[in-house]
């Protein structure tokens, strides 16, 4: 395979066979024969090779032993070589023209489009701003909204806090009424023994007393008997007095704790309303963070669509560039 750097060399080299064999040296036939096909290579050296043997061949029309026949078959090859450099310029000039053309059809594009583009940035900017002046809008009305919301919480707060303070005092007063309550029976409970044991002791006595003195204790103890019966009959009284107190205070606790299920009852439905609006709070703000983010994005479309049309304008100005230079 031959080297790169040779190339010139053997293209140089091939012109002068193919000249001989009557064949016009181009790029083509010269990379079909050297098999290189190198047109940035080959075309210098095709155009040195055709320098060179014109002025060889000017240098030989001035020695007089030239042949005529080697002059005109050098004249016929340099005008061969003219028509064919006419020709490439011919094909350049037309492959110029039609670039111009090209180059003219896509500036009108261009400007069309640029004018489309314009058209569409001023309507999206007109929407724009009056999507933003809504949003605004919008923002405004939840933010009025919120602090209705911030208002009624804390109102829904103070009032949970006055039916804990009630709840707190009735939970109280109940504490204190049992332990009232508990107190009274346990005394009532302590002088029933003492009396009952006091009583217990007096019988005891009185029979020893009537196991010694006989027949007189005997009615001593009757009548000991019947005091005894006496003041029985009347730590029944008390007995009766007790169990009426515990029933009042019985149906005292039923009423508070009546009491207290109702309050119960209310600060559940304050908790719940107090759920309610904060879930609502809750919701708000998730609108409210939903539009905020619809307006980064038409923020960041707004910038796409400016580095569009910059984008457009720079290469409006490109093409405009290029057309003046090519005039």
């Amino acid at each position: 395979m031959p080297k790169v750097t040779d190339t010139y060399e053997r293209a140089y080299e091939a012109c002068s066979v193919l000249a001989t064999r009557g064949i016009n040296p181009t790029v083509k036939t010269v990379a079909e024969y050297i098999g290189t096909n190198s047109p940035a290579i080959i075309s210098p050296a095709i155009k040195d090779w055709k320098q060179s043997l014109a002025a060889e061949s000017f240098r030989r029309l001035d020695i007089p032993e030239v042949p005529e026949r080697l002059v005109e078959s050098t004249i016929a090859l340099w005008r061969l070589a003219v028509e064919e450099a006419q020709l490439t310029l011919a094909k350049e000039k037309a492959a110029l023209a039609e670039d111009r053309v090209q180059l003219n059809a896509l500036v009108g594009k261009s400007e069309a489009a640029y004018q489309a583009v314009q058209q569409e940035y001023t309507l999206y900017k007109e929407r724009s701003e009056q999507d933003l002046m809504e949003l605004r809008a919008t923002l405004q009305l939840r933010e009025e909204e919120r602090k209705q919301l911030d208002l009624e919480h804390t109102h829904t707060l103070q009032a949970l806090a006055v039916a804990r303070e009630a709840n707190a005092s009735l939970a109280g007063n109940l504490e204190e009424s049992q332990r009232t309550q508990q107190r009274q029976q346990s005394e009532w409970e302590e002088k029933y023994d003492r009396d009952h044991a006091w009583h217990l002791t007096r019988i005891s006595e009185e029979r020893e007393r009537a196991k010694q003195e006989e027949q007189g204790k005997i009615t001593r103890l009757e009548e000991a008997l019947a005091l005894s019966r006496q003041h029985v009959s009347t730590l029944n009284g008390y007995l009766d007095t007790a169990a009426t107190a515990t029933g009042e205070l019985r149906g005292e606790l039923k009423a508070v704790k009546a009491e207290k299920e109702r309050l119960l009852k209310e600060l559940g439905s304050l908790r719940n309303q107090l759920s309610e609006s904060v879930q609502q709070g809750f919701e708000k703000d998730k609108e409210l963070t939903a539009l905020r983010t619809d307006l980064e994005n038409l923020r960041a479309e707004h910038g796409n669509l400016q580095s569009i049309l910059g984008k457009k304008l720079e290469e409006m100005k490109h093409l405009k560039a290029k057309q003046t230079k090519s005039k």
